[in-house]
Parts: structure tokens; sequence; C-alpha cells
């Protein structure tokens, strides 16, 4: 650390500091709140801020790894942890990012097939569902709460329809009313059919849902990720209008098995249309 000019009793002004580790003072001041790097000491008189030269190292981590847009409570597990759980966790994050590296991939092969117009018809079924009695739940929610939300919700509906003797008809499913991604928290309507009405208090509601034509697209496994699925809504988008169809009302994934649980989702994306 000799080549470092430090200030007094050999500590780093907060300037001097954040260009020695390239970190903006902005930057300084949010992971000093966070408790990711904290200033080694903080005058009490004029609230000026020094660090210590052995910070520099934990500086360089926190940059190279934000460089690499890992989120900042994974940062502090890797900063702060023993080196094997840093690696682990390192590996673990390596993992994610090529997963939403193909997934990205897998929504810029969609755009490519709007630009090129292509023609060829998606994976697609078509059935003629009838009306049904069921139970729901409206629910806001961002992407990364849906598995969690989704279990919670049906763990209700299914307490509700025990409670007064429904039984499930088939499995659950959810409609989108608007969309959960990173801009928009839905609603999104969490539903059990069941075999019949029942009088409810409370914010679950009992109605028969409407039934008509849909077209289907099962979906399994990674494909099921956001925001890879968003192609998959779009490959049945796409099928409608290209049959010359409409769509007439929000779409809805039937969850063949639980959200979030030990075996690869099965999912199917289920758009209501008129012939």
């Amino acid at each position: 650390m000799s080549s470092i000019d430090t200030a007094t009793d050999g500590l780093l002004t907060a300037g001097r500091f954040g260009s020695v580790t390239l970190l903006s003072a902005k930057a300084l001041r949010i992971y000093a709140e966070r408790g990711l790097l904290p200033p080694y000491r903080v005058d009490p008189d004029n609230g000026y801020r020094y660090y210590h030269p052995d910070q520099v190292q934990t500086g360089w981590l926190i940059a190279l790894l934000r460089s690499a847009d890992l989120p900042l409570d994974e940062i502090s597990e890797i900063v702060h942890g023993d080196v094997d759980t840093a690696l682990g966790l390192i590996e673990r994050s390596e993992g994610s990012l090529d997963a939403q590296t193909a997934a990205r991939k897998s929504v810029l092969d969609r755009v490519r097939h709007h630009l090129r117009k292509d023609t060829a018809m998606p994976d697609v079924t078509t059935v003629l569902v009838p009306d049904r009695p069921v139970l729901s739940l409206l629910r806001r929610l961002h992407v990364s709460e849906i598995d969690t939300v989704i279990n919670n919700s049906l763990a209700t509906l299914r307490q509700a329809a025990e409670q007064t003797g429904l039984e499930q008809t088939e499995d659950p499913f959810g409609i989108f009313h608007a969309p959960v991604d990173g801009d928009s928290d839905g609603p999104l309507e969490i539903v059990l059919p069941v075999d019949e009405l029942t009088d409810l208090t409370g914010d679950i509601r009992s109605y028969r849902l409407p039934g008509g034509l849909v077209a289907n697209r099962l979906a399994v496994g990674k494909e099921t990720d956001f925001p890879e699925i968003l192609g998959l809504y779009d490959e049945v988008h796409s099928w409608i209008a290209q049959a010359g169809h409409t769509p007439v009302g929000p779409p809805r994934e039937i969850w063949h098995n639980e959200p979030g649980g030990n075996e690869p989702l099965r999912l199917t994306i289920s758009w209501p249309y008129a012939a």
C-alpha cells in the first residue's frame, strides 16, 4: 500500500478510497448504509468518512461483483463469508447468470420470429372447456414472489374447500389479468376448480367461470422460467392470430404440479379465443 496516499493516521479519505477502488461516492454511501462496506472511522465533528488501506481489496471485490450484476445481498454473503462459502456462492451465481442468458436468448429468438414473419405453427392444441364452479383469490405480486404467493394462495383455497365440503375437480390455474414481470404486479387470480358453488366470506370468491374455446401449449422445466416463458405466451397468441381467431380473455397458466417444488414444473399456457 506504499503507493497510496493516506489521510491522517494512515487512513484513506472517502474520496481517495473511491478513486483507488473505482467506487463512486454514491456507491460508498449505499454500501455503508447496507453494512456491506462501512467506513473504518467517521469523524464525530465533521462527519468525514475514512477507510483503512486493508479495505481496498474488499472495495475491489464489491466493484467486480457489481460489474457482474450480482445483487447486493449475494455480494454481502460472498464478501463476508469464508473462502469456500464464497466460491460456492460464486458458482451458484454463475449458474444463475447462465440460465438467465439462455432464457433471454430464447426470448430474442421469438423477436426474430416476428421480424422474419415466420408462419410455422407452434405445438398448440385446442379444446372446448365447459363452464365450471371455482374458488379464487386475487393477488398483486412481483415476479420474484410468484411461486410463494401461488402456493400460499392454493393452500388457502384448498382449506376453504375442505371446510365447506367441496371437492377439487381439476388442476388449479392462474388468470393473468395483467402482466407479472419486472414492471407490473398483476393482478393474478389464483383459481381452484371445485364441484359446486358455495357461500364464503372474506377475499375468497366463489363463482361459475364461463367456458369456451382455448388454445393450449404445454411447458416443462426451464421453459417455464421467466422470461423464457414469455416466448411461449407469444407462440400461443401468434397461433390464435395466424389461425384467424381472436383472443377473448386474459391468458391462464394451468399448474400440473406445485410451482417451486422439487420436481420440474409442468404447466399449460391456456388462452381463450373466439373462432
